[in-house]
């Protein structure tokens, strides 16, 4: 078997990584609704990384205020699949 051969060979075997945690940044407003999300790590598979995107941006998170001002701000979070 030639080098390249057994390159190739390796290559077709491994397949990537697929963990079970995609990092995304959220963006809540100030009544703490989702409006918008990012992944910032993919866990290895599109369908569960759009999966993820999915159930975030239907989540409702604690309203935010600071003094009288409202405060809209981005979140970093981790989404762990079960």
């Amino acid at each position: 078997m030639t080098l390249i051969d057994k390159l190739l060979s390796r290559t077709a075997e491994s397949k990537p990584a697929i963990s079970n945690k995609v990092l995304v940044r959220v963006y809540l407003d100030t009544a703490g609704h989702v409006r918008d999300v990012k992944i910032r790590k993919s866990c290895g598979d599109p369908e569960r990384d759009a999966q993820a995107l999915r159930e975030i941006a239907n989540m409702r998170f604690p309203s935010k205020s600071r003094g009288a001002k409202t405060s809209h701000n981005w979140h970093d979070l981790a989404y762990t699949f079960s």
